[in-house]
């Protein structure tokens, strides 16, 4: 063989050696890119997955705090409303007892004219009667007053 079939050979060959690792080094690239794709859409799959949860697990909290600050507005509704009627009913109670001494008084008031005025009107028949009493049995009259 001549030099350049020699050389054609050798440069056909070197291009065929060429071509095939090409062709290896873009099927590895190929297949690492996929590789490496395949780990980018699992890693964002997980980080998806990871913030899913961590949104679902931010909404329980905050479910949880609305429930817990209802509860305890409800509570403080519960109490303030239990104050209120306490605080009427002893308002009520205190009426009621201010009520009862107002018509104790009237009551012992309009009693006791009464019992006055029947001793008023009584006393000028005590006083006959006493006088009669004296008279009549002789019974001496009490020291100091005239007979």
């Amino acid at each position: 063989m001549t030099e350049a079939q020699t050389d054609w050979l050798a440069c056909g060959a070197r291009r065929c050696k060429a071509q095939r690792v090409a062709e290896t080094l873009a099927a590895r690239t190929a297949q690492y890119s996929a590789l490496l794709c395949l780990r980018r859409s699992r890693l964002k799959a997980l980080l998806d997955d990871d913030e899913a949860r961590d949104q679902e697990e931010l909404r329980r909290r905050a479910r949880l705090l609305l429930q817990e600050q209802h509860a305890v507005r409800v509570e403080a509704a519960a109490a303030a409303a239990a104050r209120q009627e306490e605080e009427r009913l002893r308002h009520v109670q205190q009426a009621d007892e201010q009520r009862c001494k107002q018509q104790c008084h009237q009551y012992r008031e309009a009693y006791s004219r009464t019992l006055q005025r029947q001793l008023n009107e009584a006393r000028a028949d005590e006083i006959t009667l006493k006088e009669y009493m004296r008279h009549q049995y002789g019974i001496p009259p009490p020291p100091g007053k005239r007979p």
